[in-house]
């Protein structure tokens, strides 16, 4: 038999865009893969380059976004079993919030929707200034589903 086979992260990713750019509000910018920020210096040379799936700006205040295509699941709400989400993910978007973000401002973190994920996760708070929400996107109705997470607000929260 013949198989085929696609790289859902990259579908994911690319969907999500595409969603996205018909629902921003005028004004809004939505850059994809932004590649302006590195992780270090080294001998006057910047080294690992931060790739987040998105940059958003709207009214001046930037959030970036960064797409999963990974199952979590809510009732998992506990230190042991943490919905099921990765540190590895956590590391990548503080590391994204510090450098894109300069410490302060809000990053999403977007997973499919599924039965087991179905409404955003209370904030993560890096700091005081810094959080990450995590929040699913309808793969049937093409869009993010937020509540009340300010995504297209121009004031920082």
């Amino acid at each position: 038999g013949c198989s085929l086979l696609f790289p859902m992260e990259q579908l994911f990713e690319r969907y999500v865009e595409a969603c996205l750019r018909r629902t921003l509000p005028e004004g809004a910018v939505l850059k994809a893969s932004a590649k302006s920020r590195h992780l270090a210096q080294h001998e006057g040379q910047p080294w690992f380059t931060l790739v987040p799936d998105f940059l958003l700006t709207v009214g001046g205040q930037m959030r970036v976004l960064d797409t999963k295509w990974k199952r979590i699941d809510q009732m998992q709400n506990n230190a042991g079993d943490k919905y099921r989400l990765r540190q590895e993910d956590f590391y990548q978007l503080f590391a994204y919030g510090q450098r894109y973000l300069r410490g302060a401002g809000e990053l999403l973190l977007i997973y499919p929707k599924t039965s087991t994920f179905s409404a955003p996760l209370p904030v993560f708070e890096f700091s005081d200034t810094l959080r990450l929400w995590v929040v699913p996107f309808d793969l049937e109705m093409g869009q993010l589903t937020l509540g009340s997470i300010p995504l297209y607000e121009s004031s920082a929260c």
